[in-house]
């Protein structure tokens, strides 16, 4: 298994290789939904992750 930041950093270079690709082949909706689905996948991690500790979202005194 791979850790948080090894798999955003991978998901971080597949989303910037789907831009380049699409800027080469002048198509901006190449790769639409392997982009999707990488961000999907981060925002329903992170939404399980607040719902296992909502404690980390609770503004702190300043």
């Amino acid at each position: 298994m791979t850790s948080i930041q090894q798999r955003l950093e991978q998901s971080v270079a597949i989303l910037g290789a789907l831009e380049r690709k699409r800027d080469e082949m002048r198509s901006p909706a190449l790769g639409r939904d392997t982009e999707w689905l990488l961000i999907e996948r981060e925002l329903r991690d992170l939404e399980q992750d607040i719902l296992r500790n909502p404690g980390a979202l609770h503004k702190t005194a300043s």
